[in-house]
């Protein structure tokens, strides 16, 4: 019986074994290292505070799950409260959930308990109560004399959080773990990093655990094979893959195309006047409105300030498997009727079916949101199967193509034709300068392929000669569709041709393109 209690209380002492023998899912070296400080905190008292900060999908959660279960367990004949905090009230239903898995174990399946108003799960005496940070959320009355755990750091309000929720430390001066995911150099997570690292150097107490993809791949040689999938299909500066796998911040204040991404997208090969015998081009379309006043070829516009419609030809070439794109030619207008002809100026429909017509290009993106609906729909009927919408607007759309662009830039897929700083007003030099003023910020609780937005700001101006011009995002967004194509390209749904394009050809017959 003596030997049996020994090794008993070994296995309530011991997060290794009873993650090993009672939960029998065991949690991997880099996970009990973190664990066993938060343990040794609750244990003597010490009131510490750590931060943990895991790559993503690397298991932090269920790091989390299990030291819940743990501590239930060994706290359950006193009154031990934990609270663990989230962002959202759905991620609070996953919480719940990933407990209640570990809860059914060899030794508490059955005997652990479940109450509302607020959520709580426990053991005994023991409980671990859940609540949302969001600033209208409630979360009266509780404690956390033993843990409070603020789970998705990055996503929390600081204010709520230290108003709300660190008060309930109070009375024992409790433990508190800090978890998320790297996103920015201005959020709560970084700030709370950098709050404990000067901690560290005052004491050498280590209260910040990061860990690195190599870390997880070590012991696990399939995560190490799928961030290396990641980094050959973003990049390794990627936003996501810098964040989520390598826990690097991004800095917001220094634009979507910082000076590296900008020299990346800087070619060398020449501008294009007409296309070549047997190169393959894709026609992307941002459209901008009309203007009331365009009625003339030298007509004065009524709101010269107005976005301008942007046809960019990008040549595809083969290469490694992957398809790269360099843009060879720009075509623009300024508010000319979309369907309207008058003298001395065709409509922009017209236009743009002779810049078509002359490139011959496998496939045309057009910008269908708001005023891009009419002619997109003209060009569809025009040219059957060989258009392909797409909405900035419509599920997230902007925010997946600003991460796809990112992910084809870098990887050294996206060029430009050769230009000069020199060459003001060029199509060139406004396309950087559009770069250059394109800003970004990440939404709270959102995946950054859902949450990236981004943009050039509608009071952007530069000066050039003395006179301050508007700055617009019209080039860089028809630029930027050609990670739309890239897309159905990888997906199947757009097919590479070699030789001459034969997929939009002119059919001369009397009346034109039908």
């Amino acid at each position: 019986m003596a030997g049996f209690l020994r090794k008993l209380k070994s296995i309530l002492l011991d997060i290794r074994l009873f993650s090993s023998l009672v939960i029998q899912i065991p949690l991997r070296g880099y996970q009990l290292a973190p664990a066993n400080a938060v343990i040794d905190s609750c244990l003597y008292r010490r009131g510490l505070e750590f931060l943990w900060v895991f790559p993503r999908q690397s298991g932090k959660d269920e790091a989390i799950g299990q030291l819940l279960t743990f501590l239930l367990v060994l706290f359950h004949r006193v009154e031990a409260a934990m609270v663990h905090v989230y962002p959202t009230s759905q991620q609070i239903s996953t919480g719940v959930t990933r407990l209640e898995n570990r809860l059914n174990n060899l030794w508490t399946d059955g005997r652990w308990w479940s109450k509302s108003k607020p959520t709580r799960r426990g053991v005994g005496l023991a409980q671990c109560a859940f609540f949302s940070g969001h600033p209208q959320s409630r979360a009266e009355g509780a404690t956390a004399n033993l843990l409070l755990v603020v789970n998705e750091v990055q996503d929390q309000h600081e204010s709520t959080v230290e108003r709300r929720f660190t008060p309930m430390r109070a009375s024992t001066n409790a433990t508190a773990i800090y978890v998320g995911t790297v996103r920015t150099t201005a959020d709560y997570l970084w700030r709370t990093r950098q709050r404990l690292e000067r901690l560290e150097a005052q004491d050498g107490v280590k209260r910040v655990f990061v860990v690195s993809p190599d870390q997880v791949g070590q012991e696990n040689r399939h995560y190490a094979e799928f961030v290396g999938g990641q980094v050959a299909k973003y990049g390794r500066e990627h936003p996501i893959v810098k964040t989520e796998f390598f826990n690097e911040p991004v800095d917001v204040a220094a634009g979507l195309f910082p000076e590296r991404r900008r020299v990346l997208m800087m070619g060398t090969h020449a501008r294009l006047s007409a296309p070549r015998p047997g190169e393959t081009y894709l026609a992307l379309i941002d459209v901008g409105g009309q203007d009331e006043a365009a009625t003339a070829a030298y007509a004065e516009l009524s709101n010269p300030g107005r976005d301008y419609t942007v046809l960019t030809i990008v040549r595809v070439i083969r290469y490694e498997q992957q398809p790269h794109y360099e843009v060879v030619y720009v075509w623009s207008d300024q508010g000319t009727r979309h369907f309207q002809a008058r003298p001395g100026r065709p409509s922009l429909f017209e236009q743009l079916m002779t810049e078509i017509k002359r490139w011959g290009p496998l496939a045309v993106i057009c910008d269908v949101t708001g005023v891009g609906q009419g002619i997109t729909d003209a060009l569809t009927l025009r040219l059957q199967g060989r258009v392909w919408p797409f909405d900035f607007s419509k599920g997230y759309g902007k925010s997946r193509l600003g991460n796809d662009f990112l992910a084809v830039i870098e990887t050294g897929r996206f060029r430009y034709f050769a230009g000069n700083s020199t060459e003001e007003l060029s199509d060139w030099w406004w396309f950087f300068v559009q770069v250059d003023r394109c800003g970004y910020e990440l939404a709270e609780g959102v995946p950054l392929e859902r949450g990236l937005r981004w943009g050039v700001e509608p009071s952007a101006r530069v000066i050039v000669g003395g006179e301050s011009l508007p700055v617009h995002d019209d080039r860089l967004l028809s630029a930027a569709l050609v990670a739309e194509a890239d897309r159905l390209i990888r997906e199947g749904l757009l097919f590479l041709t070699t030789g001459e394009s034969a997929v939009i050809r002119e059919r001369r017959e009397e009346g034109g393109w039908r």
